[in-house]
């Protein structure tokens, strides 16, 4: 049985969703070292634009952030060092982000669930401090001792909030 050109171009537009839709399942478990983590970082770009308030903006970006930490951990169970900046980057980064979201849209009321989520990601990165091999080839450690500082400060300004 022959098939037509409409119906092999159907076929054709399913085979491709389909492979689309397992790429995305696939790339949400990704880490930085993955070839799937561009289009998983796509996928989180698209998802916070659709977030319309504040509050729903900050609920997402805490969830990316124990994923950003996930991504860490990974770097350094798979020795995948040459990584480290960019993850370390991203991850100052969103903590910024969220401080910033709290600090300017009157979501207080979500700054003490932060700030826990912040004292919880520290005591993990001291962790992850301790266990990154350190010598003067290697000076990516350098990089978890920031995100370590950048959470002490942004930890701060949520604490001098409406004091």
């Amino acid at each position: 049985m022959k098939l037509s050109l409409i119906n092999k171009i159907k076929l054709g537009i399913i085979a491709a969703l389909a492979v689309l839709a397992l790429s995305l399942i696939f790339s949400q478990k990704a880490s930085p070292d993955s070839p799937l983590f561009g289009l998983k970082r796509l996928q989180e770009k698209a998802f916070m634009k659709l977030k319309g308030s504040p509050i729903d903006r900050l609920n997402y970006m805490s969830t990316l952030l124990d994923y950003r930490l996930l991504e860490l951990q990974a770097i350094i169970n798979n020795k995948s060092f040459s990584y480290m900046w960019t993850t370390s980057l991203r991850y100052s980064t969103l903590v910024g982000q969220m401080t910033d979201l709290i600090l300017t849209n009157n979501v207080g009321d979500k700054k003490d669930g932060i700030k826990k989520q912040f004292s919880e990601h520290k005591k993990v990165l001291n962790n992850l401090n301790v266990v990154y091999p350190k010598n003067t080839e290697n000076i990516e450690y350098k990089y978890i001792e920031d995100d370590i500082n950048y959470l002490k400060i942004y930890l701060e300004k949520l604490s001098n909030l409406n004091k």
